[in-house]
């Protein structure tokens, strides 16, 4: 692999975890809301608040495994992108 190439595969993993940040705080952020406004009604209505642990905790989980999917996405895109044109490049 040639030194250009692995500089563009570094571009592409640091593109791939800045989409895992924005989509896992935009996901978080909205958990949040979502566990608040729920929290709110439960105690308006009479019911027992839930705790975070078992409320917030699987949101924050299942926020981090669709970010991770899209760190996979972007990643496996980008190692194809380049696989691609490192090898029509050296021909």
């Amino acid at each position: 692999m040639t030194r250009q190439a692995r500089w563009v595969l570094g571009l592409w993993t640091l593109l791939a975890l800045v989409v895992f940040n924005v989509t896992f705080d935009w996901q978080t952020r909205l958990a949040g809301l979502e566990f608040a406004g729920t929290q709110l009604h439960r105690h308006v209505s009479g019911q027992s608040v839930v705790t975070i642990n078992d409320g917030f905790r699987p949101m924050v989980g299942a926020a981090a495994r669709r970010s991770s999917l899209w760190l996979g996405l972007v990643l496996g895109a980008g190692v194809i992108a380049t696989t691609v044109a490192s090898r029509a490049s050296q021909h």
